[in-house]
């Protein structure tokens, strides 16, 4: 079992308590937290230079990066997509 932290940021976490079933969001944070090596469908650089991975879960965007020297990832935002 890994002992990577998952660090939510304040707005994500709203967005997720206001999702009605949000067991499929859950699920895959806690693969996350067990498995740090997991990555997203798509990846966006950032400003900073940081690779911010996107994976997208129903009708959910999950955004994070891994800190892998501070041994954490953060979930920067969960963003509503549209069917196309």
């Amino acid at each position: 079992m890994s002992n990577t932290q998952i660090y939510l940021h304040n707005l994500a976490e709203d967005h997720l308590r206001g999702i009605g079933n949000s067991s499929q969001l859950r699920d895959f944070i806690d693969q996350l937290a067990s498995n740090p090596d997991t990555v997203g469908d798509y990846r966006l650089p950032d400003p900073r230079g940081r690779v911010i991975e996107v994976k997208i879960i129903g009708r959910q965007a999950l955004l994070f990066f891994k800190d892998p020297f501070a041994n954490i990832i953060k979930i920067l935002e969960i963003r509503n997509v549209e069917a196309a």
